[in-house]
C-alpha cells in the first residue's frame, strides 16, 4: 500500500472520531462535559469540532459563552453523523459476535405456539455455536413490552401493535390452514364450499377486535363466513388440542398442525381455499448498544427465517 493510501485511511479514522467529538458535544451541549467523558481536553475536543467545519466548509454549531445551539447545517448533519456511527458500531458487534465466545443469559418472550413448536430447535442449533449462553423463554400470547418485563429480544404476531421504542424486524410469514379431526367430520355435515362452515362448530381465537367470522380466498374469490363458535380461546395451541378432541373446526398455522396431519389425526379442509397469512417479526429495543449475544441471536433468527421461507 502506498504512503498515500495509508494517509487516507488515517484521515477516514480522523473524520469517524471528529463525528463521535461532534455528536456529542450536541448530546452534552457543552464543549467541557463532552471533553470530560470522552476523556480529552477542552482544546482537542474543540479542535476536532473545528477541523470537521473546515471541512464542510460551513459552520455547525453556534457558539456563546453560555450556550450551544445546531445551524441548519449542523441540524441535517447531525442526523447523517448518528447513523453513520450506528452502522459502523453494528458492523463492529456483528464481527465482533462471530468471533468472540458469547456468554450470559438470553431472556426471550415469545407466543406460545412458536415457542412450543418452532423456538426448541432453533436455540438447540444456537446452542451449537455458543455454548455458553443460558436461555430465559418466557411463553406470552399477550402484548408484552419487552423493555418493562426485562426481556432481551421478543418474538411477536406482526399485527398485534408495536410501540415507537420497539425496532421490529419480519422473521416468518405462517401459512394458515382449516383443521377438523377424523371424529367430529364423521359426525357432522360434509364440507364442500366456504359458505359450509356456517353449519359447523369453529374454535375461535380471543383477539383484539375479532369478530365470528372468517375470510377466506377462493375459486369465486374472497369469502367472508359467519362462524357459529363452539369454543373461544386465546391460545393456538389450545386450539389445536381441541381440534384433536373433536370440539371443531380450527384455523391453525400449517408449521403447527402438519404432524397431527401427517399421523392422521387431523385433517386439512377445504385445501382449495387460502386464508390470511400471519406475519412473525423479531423485536428489541433499540440497534443502539445491542449486547454481543442480543445481536447475534438476532441475526440467527433472521437466517433461520430465511432457511424456513426457502423451504
Amino acid at each position: 500500500m502506498e504512503k498515500s493510501d495509508l494517509d487516507k485511511g488515517d484521515y477516514a479514522m480522523d473524520r469517524l472520531q471528529s463525528m463521535r467529538v461532534f455528536t456529542k458535544v450536541v448530546e452534552l451541549g457543552s464543549f467541557a462535559r463532552a471533553a470530560q467523558q470522552l476523556e480529552m481536553s477542552n482544546a482537542v475536543v474543540t479542535r476536532y469540532v473545528a477541523d470537521l467545519e473546515t471541512h464542510l466548509g460551513t459552520r455547525l454549531l453556534n457558539r456563546t459563552t453560555r450556550s450551544l445551539s445546531l445551524t441548519d447545517a449542523g441540524e441535517s448533519y447531525l442526523q447523517r453523523c448518528q447513523q453513520i456511527l450506528e452502522d459502523v458500531e453494528e458492523a463492529e458487534s456483528l464481527v465482533t459476535a462471530r468471533s468472540q465466545s458469547l456468554s450470559g443469559t438470553l431472556r426471550i418472550v415469545t407466543p406460545v405456539m412458536f415457542g412450543l413448536h418452532l423456538l426448541p430447535e432453533m436455540l438447540a442449533r444456537f446452542r451449537e455455536r455458543y455454548p455458553d449462553v443460558v436461555f430465559d423463554v418466557q411463553l406470552s400470547d399477550r402484548i408484552v413490552d419487552i423493555v418493562e418485563e426485562g426481556r432481551d429480544v421478543g418474538i411477536v404476531l406482526s399485527d398485534l401493535g408495536l410501540g415507537s421504542h420497539l425496532v421490529a424486524r419480519p422473521l416468518l410469514s405462517a401459512e394458515i390452514i382449516l383443521c377438523a379431526s377424523p371424529g367430529y367430520l364423521r359426525a357432522h355435515p360434509p364440507l364442500r364450499h366456504a359458505q359450509d362452515l356456517a353449519v359447523h362448530r369453529c374454535i375461535a381465537m380471543r383477539l383484539a377486535n375479532a369478530e365470528h367470522a372468517w375470510t377466506l380466498s377462493g375459486p369465486e374469490g374472497e369469502v367472508t363466513v359467519p362462524i357459529r363458535p363452539g369454543m373461544v380461546c386465546s391460545n393456538a395451541e389450545l386450539a389445536h388440542q381441541a381440534a384433536l378432541a373433536d370440539l371443531g373446526i380450527a384455523m391453525l398455522s400449517s408449521y403447527l398442525a402438519r404432524p397431527s396431519i401427517e399421523s392422521g389425526r387431523l385433517q386439512h379442509i377445504l385445501p382449495q381455499y387460502q386464508l390470511p397469512r400471519r406475519d412473525i417479526s423479531v423485536v428489541y429495543p433499540s440497534r443502539k448498544f445491542l449486547p454481543t449475544k442480543v445481536r447475534a441471536f438476532i441475526d440467527f433468527l433472521l437466517e433461520e427465517g430465511k432457511q424456513r421461507t426457502g423451504e
